[in-house]
């Protein structure tokens, strides 16, 4: 389903390289949970960009159901590290979750009918009027991901999405993402730097190391 093909990515700047990614090649399958790991430093966000058509690769290429991703694709959807950048803070949660589905311009009945039960599954039913900033973090990431569960994708990538939370909320999110990973049939793609994370969550894990 998800193809990543002798990637490579560069960044170039004044009088200096940087080689982020090198020759990195991997499959995953539709339907799995797998765990990207690697130290601080070792390209993984960068990995993800270029997965999720943020960023282009200096070379190889990414491959979703066969073709080439060279923008974000419209079946795939992101949880990013920094929830609180990623929420409007003027917008209470049930319009923030909403937020990628007026693209879609489904009508207002299939808007709330998603909206509604993407807050039903992470436990925010009753906070759909509240904003971000009267929220704890935990519940913050929860609306992250709740925005991506109503946006119905195929893949859901997530880039260290549990980094800034407590051990305790840490662990009640890791149980949600299994819970939902097995509900909603989605492929996940969890990048993190926590070995024994990898290991709870995934089926399958992937280690990067650095250059």
């Amino acid at each position: 389903m998800l193809d990543v093909r002798n990637l490579q990515k560069i960044y170039t700047g004044r009088n200096r390289s940087v080689e982020a990614l090198r020759d990195l090649t991997f499959h995953i399958g539709a339907g799995e949970l797998v765990c990207l790991v690697g130290p601080s430093g070792c390209g993984k966000t960068t990995l993800l960009k270029c997965m999720a058509g943020l960023i282009d690769p200096t070379d190889g290429e990414v491959r979703l159901d066969g073709r080439p991703v060279d923008g974000p694709p419209p079946g795939m959807a992101v949880v990013f590290q920094e929830y609180g950048r990623s929420l409007f803070a003027w917008m209470n949660v049930r319009d923030n979750v909403a937020l990628p589905l007026r693209r879609k311009k489904l009508g207002k009945a299939r808007e709330k009918e998603l909206v509604d039960h993407a807050l039903e599954v992470v436990g925010l039913a009753d906070a759909h009027q509240a904003y971000p900033w009267q929220l704890s973090g935990g519940m913050q990431q929860r609306v992250a991901i709740a925005r991506a569960v109503a946006f119905e994708p195929k893949v859901l990538l997530m880039d260290e999405p549990f980094a800034a939370v407590d051990a305790q909320t840490r662990a009640e999110l890791e149980d949600l993402i299994r819970r939902l990973w097995r509900e909603l049939g989605v492929t996940v793609l969890f990048v993190t730097h926590d070995i024994d994370e990898a290991v709870y969550l995934g089926q399958r894990t992937i280690i990067l190391s650095t250059s």
